[in-house]
Formats: C-alpha cells, sequence, structure tokens
C-alpha cells in the first residue's frame, strides 16, 4: 500500500498534523501540510502532559530527546486535603513502571519543537492555506480546494482539530457540549505561600467548594498552571469566545465561593486575581462514538480532535493525537496492495475507539473527584476512578499493544 500512496495530503499543522507528518516520512511516504493559520501563530498558551504513551510516539518520531529538555518530569500527582496535606497519590508513573514519566510543558514550545523536525524532514508546509471542502473522490485519490485552487492527493487526512472542516466528509456527528468548563492561568510559583518547601506543587487540593488542579509548566517548576472546574450552561460559538476574553468573569468563575476555601487555596486564587488578564478558557466536549474515521474509499481519514475530542481532565488529548498519527503510519505502511484499504482502516478504528472509549470512562471519574464536596458523595465512585487505578490497571493506557495489534492484523490477511 505504501507504494500507491504516491502523496498524502494533510489538513492541519498542529502536534497530530506534525507527528503525522513526521510518521509517514519516516516510512518514505511523500506527504505535505496544509495549515489554515499563519506560520508565526501562537497556540493557547497553556501546557500538555505527555504521559509515557505520547512520550513513547515522540520518542520513535526522534523528538522526545529535545523536547523533555523543555519539559517538568512528574512521578506522582498528589491528592491534597483542604489544609494541603497528602491525602492520596494518583499512581506512580515511572521509567521503571512504564519506560517513561510524565512530562509537562508549553505546548507552544512542543509545536516549535515539531516545527525544527518537519523542516529537517523537509516536508512541505504552506501557511495561511484553507481548506474548503473536497470536490471528488474516487477509489484513488481526492481531489480538493485549498485557498480556492484545486489540489489532488492519494489520502486525504484531516487533523483539523474540533472544529474540523475535513470531518464533515467523513461524518455528520459534531461535538457534544459535557456541561463543564474549566478556568485556568499561571502563577509564579515562589509566589504562593506553601506550607513547606517540599509541597508537591504537581498536585490536587480537593477542598469543600471543589478542586484547584496545579501543573508546573516549565523544568525548574517556577512558573505553575492552576485549574478550576465547574458545571457551566451551554453556550453557542461566540458567546464562549464572549466569556473567554472578559477576564473580569473568568476570575469572578475561578475565585466563586472564595470565603469557602481554606487558606492555601485562598492564597493561590488570590495570585491568580493579580493574574488575571492571563487566564484561560476551556469548555468541555466530546465526541459521539463514530461508526468509522473515514470516508467509503477509505481515501478521506480524521486525526485527533477532529475525531475523539478528548475533555483536558483526562490529561491524553496530545497523547491519542500521537497515538493516532503514529498506529495510521504503521498500518499505511503495512499495508500490501491487494489489501482493502477501507477494511483495514476499520480495523484501526475499531482499536482505536477501544482506547478512546476507556480514556472517557476514566475521565468521567476524575471529572467526579473535581465537584463540590457534597456532588461526589452524591455521585460516588465509578470504575477507573482514582482509587481503581492500579499499576497493572494503567497499562492499558501506558503501554499500548496498538502496534502488535496492527502486526497480527497485518498477517491474518496477507
Amino acid at each position: 500500500m505504501a507504494g500507491v500512496l504516491e502523496d498524502v495530503a494533510i489538513i492541519g499543522a498542529g502536534v497530530g498534523g506534525a507527528a503525522m507528518a513526521i510518521a509517514l516520512h519516516q516510512r518514505s511516504i511523500p506527504c505535505r501540510i496544509y495549515e489554515t493559520r499563519s506560520e508565526d501563530a501562537q497556540a493557547v498558551g497553556s501546557g500538555v502532559t505527555l504521559g509515557p504513551n505520547g512520550c513513547r510516539v515522540l520518542d520513535k518520531l526522534g523528538l522526545l530527546k529535545q523536547v523533555a529538555l523543555r519539559c517538568f518530569r512528574s512521578e506522582v500527582h498528589e491528592l491534597k486535603d483542604a489544609e494541603g496535606n497528602t491525602s492520596g497519590n494518583s499512581n506512580p508513573v515511572t521509567e521503571q513502571l512504564y519506560g517513561y514519566k510524565n512530562h509537562r510543558l508549553y505546548r507552544q514550545v512542543l509545536i516549535d519543537e515539531m516545527k525544527v523536525k518537519l523542516k529537517e524532514c523537509e516536508v512541505p508546509v504552506e501557511y495561511d492555506a484553507r481548506f474548503e471542502k473536497v470536490v471528488d473522490e474516487t477509489d484513488g485519490s481526492v481531489t480538493f480546494l485549498i485557498n480556492g485552487r484545486l489540489e489532488r492527493a492519494t489520502l486525504l487526512i484531516g487533523s483539523d482539530g474540533i472544529n474540523s472542516a475535513v470531518r464533515k466528509h467523513v461524518t455528520s456527528e459534531l461535538p457534544e457540549y459535557m456541561g463543564l468548563a474549566s478556568v485556568y492561568g499561571h502563577v509564579l510559583t515562589d509566589k504562593v505561600p506553601w506550607p513547606s518547601r517540599s509541597f508537591n506543587k504537581n498536585s490536587t487540593i480537593q477542598d469543600s467548594p471543589g478542586a484547584l488542579f496545579m501543573a508546573p509548566e516549565v523544568p525548574d517548576g517556577s512558573e505553575l498552571m492552576v485549574g478550576r472546574q465547574f458545571a457551566h450552561p451551554p453556550l453557542d460559538r461566540a458567546n464562549w469566545e464572549a466569556l473567554a476574553n472578559d477576564k473580569d468573569k473568568l476570575c469572578a468563575l475561578i475565585c466563586k465561593d472564595y470565603d469557602k476555601w481554606h487558606p492555601l487555596a485562598r492564597s493561590i486564587l488570590d495570585q491568580m486575581g493579580i493574574e488575571r488578564n492571563g487566564l484561560l478558557l476551556w469548555s468541555y466536549h466530546c465526541m459521539p462514538k463514530l461508526a468509522r474515521r473515514c470516508s467509503p474509499t477509505g481515501r478521506i481519514i480524521i486525526i485527533g480532535d477532529a475525531a475523539h475530542v478528548i475533555p483536558p481532565s483526562s490529561g491524553q488529548g496530545v497523547n491519542q493525537a500521537f497515538e493516532d498519527s503514529h498506529t495510521l503510519a504503521v498500518l499505511l505502511s503495512s499495508l500490501a496492495p491487494k489489501m482493502d484499504l477501507s477494511e483495514a482502516l476499520d480495523f484501526w478504528h475499531g482499536s482505536r475507539q477501544a482506547r478512546i472509549d476507556g480514556i472517557m470512562r476514566m475521565t468521567d471519574a476524575i471529572n467526579k473527584k473535581r465537584l463540590p464536596v457534597g456532588q461526589r458523595s452524591v455521585c460516588g465512585e465509578t470504575d477507573g476512578g482514582h482509587d481503581q487505578l492500579s499499576v497493572d490497571a494503567m497499562k492499558w493506557l501506558f503501554v499500548p499493544t496498538t502496534e502488535d495489534d496492527i502486526a497480527a492484523w497485518i498477517s491474518s490477511h496477507a
């Protein structure tokens, strides 16, 4: 199959699209990227968590060594009570257990490193290039419009995010709002009067009004992301954008019930108020289960947030985009010319969907843990909650077997 993939067009130069291009380049499959934003556009000013599964992909792409220099690396995210005492731990994420630690860095830093790699690989990237629509699709190619001009490729991959323009050529399904949103921002770590010098800032403080989750964003831990999630009525896109731009309203949301928080949380919220101009908003969406991730011919495929929007509380959004890209490249490069592309993509979709389903169950439990105390007790525990995530149980997430599954499928269809 790799031999008949004369050229692959990728819509979107974010982390998923860049990973897709690098993975294809490694397998000598020609590709190019079209990105609607300008080359100097900046990503949303917060960080991403790279779990062992995402780190494994970056390692295979030849990127992890350089990216790791820009990361805060951690093994334990602690749960804290209202006074800042450790009340529980998420399970340790160590190299011994899973091959890699958790890595955290600013999204833009990750994108910048991936741009460098794209240039090293000499992958063509056209910026300010707006995908308009597919004009024609056959068993062997796709013709589509970019900035009003016709382009052709043997495969079109949409990695163009939650508001994907490619997705409509695969499914009519759209992301659904989950009734939750979060406000988050950054503070300088040394501005907060921590209970002790050894206090683990990579943690979640649980108090009666809810939870404050925190994660250092830079290698020395001097900059700290702090966030809070809450129930919020649905809004249309314009009103979400208006709320995101109203920093006073965002500050009021993150500081809601200020007097009910204990002193440690209040001291952190004080700093969030001082830094309110940097506050950001994230509304939580998810995708309904898709019957397929490709068009009937298999020539149009969607990956990443275009296919499966994952709430940020999972810590898996970027990781799953990486997994999509890497495993799809493995599949495409393994197919013999006689193999049915559409059938192979259905197998790949089923394998990937099973992982997304598990992540959504885990995310639901995490979201319930972050509710105000009264609502936590009503919801109770579910499978995949913090108390359920044993080391063995987490291997499914951090040590995926997808490549072995693909190899077995290819062998059985040879």
